[in-house]
């Protein structure tokens, strides 16, 4: 038994069910595989006894919403129609003039509603039997069967030019990809212009009789238009710009932001954020406001949930651990004596994080990526974490501070210098109104910190809490309600502590000269009073120090056993030359003196050979005479040696101790440069030195 709806099989033609009426014998059925099909009068008593087949229906799931906004239109259109009129649609006479009408009443083509009628009968009588066949877009199925197929399959819109349009196929599209991901993907720089032409370049030329290249004419080769299209459909945004870009610079510019830079902070205390940056004024010097002596060094320490400066350095050091330890420092340095330095008027309650210290410090892969930094959190318990490299935004707080204090800075602080004028072309010289010394700019920057602290946030994301305890958006206020729920967790060091934990730690050397670190020379009177030296000029032994590498004029050197405070210790006298300067400048310092014994080392050497090469003559010529004479034994030699030592005493006297004439001092020049005229006979002197020598071979 059939029923409504059901498909069966009629002579090879497949049928469905549209209704029936058994006593009078009569199923209206509709062909499904004729496109212009209506629906047809049959006895039921022949197709009662068929056995319905199962055939594929419309599903009511993963639809476009294109498709769906198409399926609501065309049942909005008829479903009153087939409500009013029912049955009497089977009907060819009846179903003509009601659709006639209908359509007139609705303002709609009869040709649309019998298409609507015939896919409703024809697909199962309900709502989702009207849904478009989108699916069935594309091209032809007998195409996808040839050696290289058209892919558009004749589709594209005609060009105004009236050339024949470029049909796509797989070689179009792999010559595509390859220029893609050669040149487009690799810089980006490169256009989508540049990386067509380059694929008409390599693939869409053709060569003339005289050999000359040539690009193919429009519709012989694929349009611009076409190639956007396939770089857009195979490539989506986030491939070109990672590609392109790299992964750095989109995560940094083009990725979506869907969180928020509180997501993981617990509160005030949690996360300081640390960076330094170049200040934008020029200063002068304090010896001589005509000279410049260029820009200072900025390091903000900011809280990221209160936005609160908590520490800072404005000075000439270079961006690096020297810098940013005094910045850390400055968390726990004393505001009062700080303030009076600069000229600043002081309120404690301008610093409500005064010596309290986070969880944990973010910084960049710069001066806090260290190993000087592990002092942070050996000696405070304070974890620092290196962010990625070109990653800003993950510290976007203490990033944005440096704009908010510049922007304090830029309407009123002679010589401030824009970053946009070293790159505008004819830039304006700022630097000729530097008068700021460093002490000037540190009373500006103070100022400039304690009117970020006090000034109120605008579209702060306040939590409930804090609306309903009426708390303003300011950094203060936010640190003053969020460390009532914070002090537990967070620890309070004096500067001290901060100090010393911050110092390098390093090896030293005990010698009979002193405590030898770094080519400085150190004493202190505990190692004196224990006979440290004495003891190490039997043997040296070790011994470990903490030290400022900006200065060598102290250093604590600790207890051999590791127990009790470290001792203070001062330069030697030996190492005194040094005094003022930094460690580095003493290691460039023995650097040269390094030099300078070396190459005196050379001209030792030479000059020992320049001396034996002068007596080399004398020496052969003494060697040569004694030859001469013939071997004599030791004894005979030695045997006369006190009156041959008399004799040749007594020539040396006549030669060197002989008065001469004295020369007038009217004398002229020529006459007084004259050398003593000898008195000595030349002959007789031979003869003395004969007669010594004859006496020696007796």
């Amino acid at each position: 038994m059939l029923y409504k709806n059901d498909v069966f099989d009629l002579d090879g033609i497949r049928m469905r069910m549209l209704e029936a009426d058994i006593p009078g014998d009569v199923a209206w059925c509709i062909s499904l595989d004729s496109p212009v099909a209506w629906p047809v009068c049959l006895s039921y008593r022949q197709v009662a006894d068929l056995s319905s087949v199962t055939v594929e229906e419309v599903s009511h799931k993963e639809h476009s919403e294109s498709c769906l906004r198409k399926l609501e239109a065309a049942w909005t259109r008829l479903e009153p129609f087939l409500n009013q009129h029912g049955a009497n649609l089977y009907e060819p006479k009846m179903r003509s003039l009601l659709v006639a009408e209908y359509a007139q009443a609705q303002g709609c083509s009869p040709v649309t509603l019998r298409k609507d009628l015939r896919r409703f009968w024809q697909r199962g009588q309900d709502k989702f039997a009207l849904m478009p066949d989108f699916g069935n877009s594309g091209r032809r199925q007998d195409v996808a069967a040839e050696e290289d197929p058209e892919i558009t399959g004749g589709r594209g819109r005609k060009p105004s030019g009236g050339q024949p349009v470029f049909q796509l196929k797989p070689t179009d599209i792999r010559y595509m990809q390859q220029v893609v991901e050669d040149v487009y993907l690799k810089d980006a720089r490169v256009t989508a212009v540049d990386t067509y032409t380059e694929l008409v370049e390599r693939h869409y030329r053709y060569e003339d009789g005289n050999q000359q290249l040539y690009a193919c004419p429009a519709g012989s080769r694929p349009s611009l238009r076409q190639f956007r299209h396939f770089l857009r459909t195979h490539y989506n945004i986030e491939i070109r710009l990672r590609k392109r870009k790299g992964n750095s610079d989109f995560e940094r510019e083009d990725r979506k932001v869907l969180g928020t830079v509180l997501a993981d902070c617990s509160g005030v205390g949690h996360y300081y954020e640390i960076d330094a940056t170049l200040a934008d004024v020029y200063l002068v010097s304090r010896e001589d406001s005509r000279k410049i002596i260029g820009k200072a060094t900025l390091y903000l320490i900011i809280d990221r949930k209160s936005r609160l400066i908590v520490g800072f350095y404005f000075g000439l050091e270079n961006a690096s651990w020297n810098a940013a330890l005094q910045a850390i420092l400055s968390i726990s340095e004393d505001k009062r004596a700080l303030c009076e330095r600069y000229g600043v008027e002081y309120h404690p309650s301008d610093w409500p994080a005064h010596q309290v210290f986070p969880q944990e410090f973010l910084a960049d892969r710069g001066d806090m990526i260290s190993h000087a930094s592990d002092n942070i959190a050996q000696g405070l318990q304070v974890t620092v974490t290196n962010l990625p490299s070109k990653r800003p935004d993950w510290k976007p707080l203490v990033e944005c501070g440096f704009r908010l204090i510049h922007n304090t800075l830029r309407p009123v602080t002679p010589a401030y210098d824009p970053p946009s004028n070293a790159t505008r072309r004819r830039g304006k010289h700022y630097e000729k109104d530097a008068c700021l010394t460093v002490k000037d700019f540190g009373n500006l920057v103070l100022n400039a910190i304690i009117q970020n602290n006090r000034r109120e946030i605008l579209d702060y994301e306040l939590t409930p809490a804090e609306l309903l305890a009426g708390i303003r958006p300011s950094p203060i206020e936010l640190w003053n309600h969020g460390i009532a729920s914070r002090a537990g967790l967070l620890t309070r060091f004096p500067e001290e502590r901060v100090r010393f934990a911050l110092l390098r730690k390093d090896t030293a050397t005990v010698t009979e000269r002193g405590v030898e670190f770094l080519d400085c020379f150190y004493s202190f009177p505990e190692a004196i009073a224990k006979k440290w030296f004495e003891t190490a000029r039997k043997g040296r032994f070790k011994a470990v120090v903490s030290y400022d590498p900006r200065l060598v004029d102290q250093v604590y050197v600790h207890a051999l056993d590791g127990r009790g405070a470290p001792h203070l210790a001062t330069l030697t006298d030996r190492s005194q030359k040094y005094a003022g300067l930094s460690f580095g400048e003493v290691r460039y310092y023995e650097l040269l003196r390094q030099q300078v014994r070396q190459e005196s080392e050379h001209e030792r050497m030479q000059n020992s050979l320049d001396y034996r090469q002068k007596i080399k003559p004398v020496v052969d010529n003494a060697e040569a005479r004694l030859k001469a004479v013939g071997k004599t034994s030791r004894s005979a030699r030695r045997a006369d040696t006190k009156p041959a030592r008399h004799e040749e005493r007594t020539l040396e006297r006549q030669e060197q101790a002989r008065i001469q004439k004295v020369t007038p001092a009217v004398a002229a020049p020529e006459q007084a440069q004259k050398p003593p005229v000898s008195t000595g006979s030349p002959s007789t002197q031979q003869e003395r030195l004969e007669a010594i020598l004859a006496r020696m071979r007796a």
